[in-house]
């Protein structure tokens, strides 16, 4: 073969391997960028992904803070609350004594008014049948007992009040009726539990104008009791014709 041809021929055959190699290489050259595009594509959609949770990550802590906030500031106005409650609380029981002693004061001064009124009662009425008794009544009495009848003192006037400690019933009874006997129209209040009774039998009077009033008392317990019997003048601000007894049993 001679020379020009096989030159030919090497020619016909080294374009299209040229070719072909050139293919080969686009084609990888194409390959290598499609998987950098698409590994870079990969690695931009990770990083979006990685962003997206960072700033839900970053929500979160701020939600949390908020919420913390929230809290605590909840907590201290609930704390201020309750020392303000508090201090209403102290406020008011404070008031709450102050209105109880002054209801005490309020109610010893009631009852010395009532006393007094029932002195100045007393007395008007004193008054009263005194300016309506006749020339002969006044005379009747001034014979009889004087002081009775320069101040009205009488069994029956006398305001008796009985307080009674272990006495039977039968001797309840039988003192009573003597002491209704002798003219008295007694009452039997409550004991109070602040009161406190003598050890012995006590007739106290008030007024001297009613001592021999009281003494009376007195003799009608000593003969149904057969105990001793003690008569005292009392130191409260009671009504002139007031008596209170303390008959204790045996």
């Amino acid at each position: 073969m001679s020379e020009d041809k096989l030159i030919s021929s090497n020619n016909g055959l080294g374009f299209p391997l040229i070719i072909a190699i050139t293919a080969l290489i686009l084609s990888l050259t194409s390959g290598i960028v499609n998987y950098r595009q698409n590994n870079l594509s990969n690695l931009e959609s990770s990083l979006r992904d990685t962003r997206d949770q960072l700033q839900l990550a970053k929500n979160d802590i701020t939600d949390i803070r908020m919420n913390t906030v929230q809290q605590l500031v909840d907590a201290e106005f609930a704390l201020n609350n309750q020392a303000e409650l508090k201090h209403e609380n102290e406020k008011l029981t404070g008031k709450l004594k102050e209105s109880k002693i002054r209801m005490g004061e309020l109610e010893r001064q009631i009852k010395r008014m009532d006393h007094r009124i029932s002195k100045q009662s007393y007395a008007l009425k004193a008054a009263k049948r005194k300016a309506a008794a006749s020339p002969a009544q006044k005379k009747k009495v001034t014979k009889t007992t004087p002081s009775a009848a320069k101040s009205g003192a009488s069994n029956a006037s006398a305001s008796v009040d009985i307080y009674m400690k272990n006495m039977s019933s039968a001797l309840q009874s039988s003192i009573i009726n003597t002491v209704k006997e002798k003219g008295f129209k007694p009452s039997f209040p409550k004991l109070l539990e602040s009161m406190d009774l003598s050890k012995k039998t006590t007739v106290f009077y008030y007024n001297t104008a009613y001592k021999e009033v009281a003494r009376s008392l007195a003799n009608a317990f000593m003969a149904s009791n057969n105990g001793e019997v003690i008569l005292r003048k009392g130191v409260s601000s009671y009504a002139a014709n007031k008596i209170i007894v303390h008959l204790i049993g045996q």
